[in-house]
């Protein structure tokens, strides 16, 4: 299996899936000491809170490419 495929199939995942697979691999990466587990629980909370309103019509994302613009712009 390459990286690439791997990404997908992680992707694929629900999101809370794939905190919980980033927090695993933190934590096996020795990184876990820096992270305040009550802020990783916040961010989780945040990003599902996120993915509920975009999952629901809520809000409307934009698209990476037009925020990064957006910023090289505001820098230059």
């Amino acid at each position: 299996m390459t990286i690439e495929n791997l990404e997908a199939e992680v992707m694929a995942l629900p999101r809370d899936s794939q905190a919980i697979l980033l927090s695993r691999l933190l934590k096996h990466l020795g990184q876990s000491s820096e992270i305040d587990p009550e802020v990783a629980s916040v961010w989780v909370e945040e990003a599902q809170r996120r993915d509920r309103e975009m999952d629901g019509g809520q809000v409307t994302g934009i698209p990476a490419e037009q925020v990064f613009q957006k910023i090289r712009g505001l820098l230059q």
